[in-house]
């Protein structure tokens, strides 16, 4: 094993690009499926206020395309469904 100040230009970058890869959070993502039953409606509401929404007017929880399939983050399920609860007391 080399000693690390020994490593060549092309080790030391491949080390940084992995020491960045692993600070991200990277979570699970949910599908429409996941996020319909999490919130018991009908995935076609989902895409409806995907479609609808707006950066001013955001309808939902965001929501975001991964190629063709509509994607969502835990923490912005979980913030919707808090924003629900507070608008609602």
């Amino acid at each position: 094993m080399q000693h690390p100040s020994r490593r060549g230009p092309s080790q030391r970058k491949s080390v940084r690009a992995t020491q960045s890869a692993n600070d991200w959070d990277l979570r699970p993502l949910l599908g429409v499926e996941e996020v319909s039953q999490l919130l018991g409606i009908p995935k076609a509401t989902l895409y409806r206020w995907h479609s609808l929404s707006t950066a001013n007017t955001p309808l939902g929880p965001r929501a975001f395309r991964v190629g063709r399939y509509l994607r969502y983050t835990l923490e912005d399920v979980r913030t919707y469904i808090e924003t629900l609860r507070l608008s609602s007391a």
